[in-house]
């Protein structure tokens, strides 16, 4: 299989007032085409940062991250924002939908930031909101949606540009148990056809049901 990202020996510090605070500490992870890489540890450990690093979100401070092949450390923000669009999709704790637009309309997001054309991008929305088991709530605001409908809806969203990885940020965080297992399952699901995910989770039932899994421990990772 093909590797997607790698970090190697990876730090980030971040200045707080005048404390400087060290979130990475050597992490070393590598994502191949087709993981589902569960990615665990108490609050506070870096989960969020290193997902960050790997989604050309942050950069770090030292060491390499390496997507794709190209060094994110040594692109600009502008293209790192153009690889996220293209090649990340990106799922929240809390969903971050937009309240006055529907279902598709949110889904369709990324593809107009793409600039694919208005008929094509509507017909992908729909179909990849079909895939997520919400081909009877399109024209659904988030108001009108459990909050499990609207996690499906943010996942749907991140998978809007087909990309070559789809991070997760806490996704069950916000969820209750039964709800939780229905997003496994569709994160299964997702990665049985192909996609290739890696979850930041304190839900033990969800990083059990990932193909591999690492820890990370006082911002150094363990396998």
């Amino acid at each position: 299989m093909s590797i997607i990202v790698t970090a190697r020996d990876v730090t980030r510090d971040y200045q707080r007032g005048r404390t400087r605070v060290r979130a990475l500490r050597g992490a070393t992870v590598e994502v191949r085409r087709g993981d589902f890489l569960a990615v665990t540890g108490p609050s506070g450990s870096g989960k969020s940062t290193l997902l960050h690093l790997l989604g050309g979100v942050d950069v770090a401070t030292s060491g390499e991250v390496s997507f794709l092949g190209e060094d994110l450390g040594r692109l600009s923000v502008e293209a790192r924002a153009a690889l996220r669009l293209r090649e990340v999709g990106l799922v929240f704790q809390r969903f971050h939908l937009l309240p006055m637009l529907t279902a598709i309309e949110n889904v369709e997001l990324p593809l107009a930031a793409a600039r694919v054309p208005r008929r094509e991008r509507r017909d992908r929305a729909a179909a990849v909101l079909e895939r997520v088991g919400l081909a009877d709530r399109l024209r659904h605001r988030p108001s009108q949606l459990s909050g499990g409908q609207c996690q499906r809806v943010a996942i749907a969203r991140a998978l809007a540009n087909d990309p070559a990885l789809v991070l997760a940020d806490e996704p069950t965080g916000e969820l209750d148990r039964a709800t939780s297992r229905r997003v496994l399952t569709l994160f299964q699901e997702l990665n049985a056809s192909g996609t290739t995910l890696v979850v930041a989770t304190h839900d033990l039932e969800l990083a059990a049901g990932a193909t591999r899994r690492i820890e990370v421990v006082d911002g150094s990772t363990r396998p």
